[in-house]
């Protein structure tokens, strides 16, 4: 639910108690829907579980890939050089469909003829626009915008003059403004096939082969590795800062899991992202994380690096997560973790895992514990790191997987496990 409530998402009869959601200064919590849209998608992005359910069953991917963008993504200054490239797409892609046409059996002469020409018109006008010269291309685009601009200032300025002349209340002028502001950013966006050509580009960074084929594809036609990677495609058209990724493997076989956590990887790296990586999978954490967040009952009970929690682990429901976990040289049978996670509903009195940790102190279940200082970048909220507490050493199976992992690392790494 915490991603859910960062991206504004949550279900109508949902309620926020209380906390803050700050993101460059601004609480998103207290951002009222029509402005949210600015930065749902655009600056925040997010990847679902499940592929099959993130897609439209009976929409073309290339139009669900582009449909953010149209909406929302601007032009940027001098596109004459896409105006002209959006021309040569336009040329080809209905030299294809001519192609299609011809080869189809199905459609009557009469109805094929009707199409072809339509067709053939197309194609005479997209060849017509390539042999428009960069200049004349820039000129045309201005003059586009300009004649938008000027519009657009001219029913602000009558818009101001009824609020003036009080035939326009101030909420109605607000209301009035902002519709305004919206039909005018519409014109000057990006045309489909600008975003066509942006598509192509995303469709193959992630993976897809054959772009301009898949494009025109339904979701049903594609296998769950690559619904999942056209969905990364989606999130990635509106350019976001931090993606969240909300367990994007589970419905995915392990062979691809490893694709889709080997292109996040590259993608965080190539295009400067921040990725919040929400799992239950400790290999997907050890093998993605920078920073870990170890969460019980929707509170964070230990945060640190990637190493500080693997190599340091301090709370008691880590060790339990890390003491459950399966491993290549796990012989006997797996701890498990006792008990059910508590009803949230009827939150329980102190440490919400006491009830379930067989190192709970009679404190646990009277107060919540704070958060305690191990180290400048680790912390954990168990009452075992109080200075009053009674000296604790964490269960020894702990100490053989931190040693196996270790070793595993040594050996990958190609050097002497000391």
């Amino acid at each position: 639910q915490t991603s859910r409530a960062v991206m504004g998402i949550l279900a109508g009869n949902a309620i926020i108690q209380g906390g803050e959601v700050i993101y460059e200064g601004r609480d998103l919590l207290k951002i009222p829907e029509d402005e949210f849209h600015k930065i749902r998608g655009n600056k925040i992005g997010m990847i679902f579980q499940d592929p099959s359910s993130s897609l439209n069953p009976i929409m073309r991917v290339g139009n669900q890939i582009t449909e953010a963008m149209i909406l929302n993504g601007r032009r940027k200054k001098n596109k004459h050089k896409d105006y002209i490239e959006a021309s040569m797409v336009e040329v080809i892609n209905t030299k294809i469909e001519i192609d299609e046409l011809k080869a189809n059996k199905e459609i009557s002469s009469e109805n094929k003829k009707n199409e072809l020409n339509k067709l053939k018109n197309k194609l005479k006008k997209a060849k017509q626009n390539l042999k428009v010269s960069k200049a004349e291309a820039i000129v045309k685009i201005n003059k586009e915008y300009d004649a938008y601009k000027v519009q657009y200032k001219k029913d602000r300025k009558e818009l101001f003059q009824s609020l003036k002349n009080k035939s326009l209340n101030i909420s109605d002028f607000k209301s009035k403004l902002s519709e305004l502001r919206e039909a005018y950013l519409r014109k000057i966006k990006v045309t489909k096939e600008e975003a066509k050509i942006e598509a192509y580009k995303i469709m193959s960074e992630v993976g897809i082969p054959e772009p301009e084929k898949r494009f025109k594809m339904y979701p049903f036609q594609f296998s769950g590795g690559m619904k999942q990677r056209v969905v990364i495609a989606i999130a990635l058209m509106a350019k976001p800062e931090i993606l969240i990724c909300d367990e994007p493997t589970t419905a995915l076989d392990v062979t691809i899991q490893a694709q889709i956590l080997d292109l996040i990887k590259k993608i965080k790296r190539d295009r400067n992202l921040s990725v919040i990586f929400i799992t239950h999978n400790l290999g997907v954490v050890a093998n993605i994380a920078d920073r870990v967040a170890v969460m019980y009952a929707g509170k964070i009970v230990e945060l640190g690096t990637a190493d500080d929690v693997f190599y340091n682990p301090r709370h008691p429901y880590t060790w339990a997560l890390m003491a459950s976990m399966p491993d290549i040289n796990s012989k006997d049978k797996l701890q498990t973790i006792p008990g059910t996670p508590p009803n949230m509903l009827y939150p329980p009195k102190g440490d919400a895992f006491s009830v379930r940790n067989e190192h709970a102190l009679k404190i646990d279940f009277e107060l919540e514990p704070p958060f305690f200082k191990i180290s400048d970048t680790h912390y954990a909220a168990t009452w075992l790191l109080h200075e009053n507490a009674p000296k604790l050493d964490r269960p020894h199976v702990i100490d053989l997987r931190i040693d196996a992992m270790q070793k595993e690392i040594a050996r990958i790494r190609g050097g002497k496990h000391e």
